[in-house]
């Protein structure tokens, strides 16, 4: 018989290539693989040095650190309408940066009557539930209500001092909302909080503000985060005039976290 088997008629340079066809999928594959695997490793590695250095960045509350607080808040709410919440928007992100207290603030800047306003906002994002959120709200900016504000700041920044580098399973959100504000738009900066949330596509499980607002704040929080609609609890807590009062008022919120 002449017939030689197809096998056999194969060139070295034709196996080289039908090896290759079968090899090289393979291959990438697994590259892609191990790419995945560097990748999440990596990420795993500066997760890792981030909560270290923010670990080595927390501070118990106490009353010295309060009372700094206090005073300098005394100073800064101390100022003419509209000046008034820039220089706690400010102050807020600078002492609350990776510097000093190992966050990253976010401030949702916007224009009301020629100045500068902004949501200030801090976060320990959660482990397993990231969107879903409990949030630390304090309205400031309400004259009237300037010795409650500073004591309800300060206590904020305490607690998020203490705070600092710790992982949960969902979210926990510190923010600061400047009060009768509005943007060129004419939404209040309550709204623009709201708002940023659903556009995320967060769900909002609680909302805890200190300062000891009255029933018509409560009530535009609820209304701003449709707390009819999705369940959102909101709650708050009393106000407190001195630091002993606001330490202890920390210490109970520190332990239902």
């Amino acid at each position: 018989m002449s017939e030689v088997s197809s096998s056999s008629s194969i060139t070295p340079s034709g196996r080289i290539v039908r090896a290759a066809l079968i090899i090289f999928p393979f291959g990438t594959v697994v590259l892609g693989v191990a790419s995945f695997g560097f990748w999440w490793w990596k990420r795993e590695q500066v997760d890792e040095r981030s909560y270290a250095y923010s670990v080595a960045l927390r501070r118990q509350m106490t009353p010295q650190a309060l009372e700094r607080y206090v005073s300098i808040l005394g100073e800064v709410l101390n100022q003419p309408d509209g000046e008034r919440q820039a220089a706690v928007a400010s102050f807020l992100e600078s002492s609350m940066s990776p510097e000093n207290m190992g966050y990253n603030p976010k401030r949702d800047r916007f224009i009301n009557q020629g100045l500068e306003q902004s949501n200030v906002e801090i976060e320990l994002t959660g482990r397993q539930r990231p969107r879903e959120l409990r949030l630390m709200l304090v309205p400031y900016g309400i004259k009237a209500r300037q010795a409650a504000e500073v004591q309800a700041l300060a206590g904020l920044m305490a607690l998020a001092h203490e705070l600092t580098g710790e992982r949960g399973e969902a979210t926990l959100r510190f923010v600061a909302v400047p009060w009768e504000v509005r943007d060129q738009s004419g939404r209040t900066a309550l709204t623009r909080l709201a708002d940023s949330v659903r556009e995320k596509s967060e769900k909002v499980m609680r909302i805890t503000v200190l300062g000891g607002v009255g029933d018509t704040v409560l009530e535009e929080i609820r209304q701003a985060f449709g707390a009819a609609q999705t369940g959102v609890i909101v709650e708050s807590l009393p106000e407190t005039q001195d630091v002993s009062t606001t330490l202890g008022a920390m210490q109970a919120l520190r332990q239902k976290l």
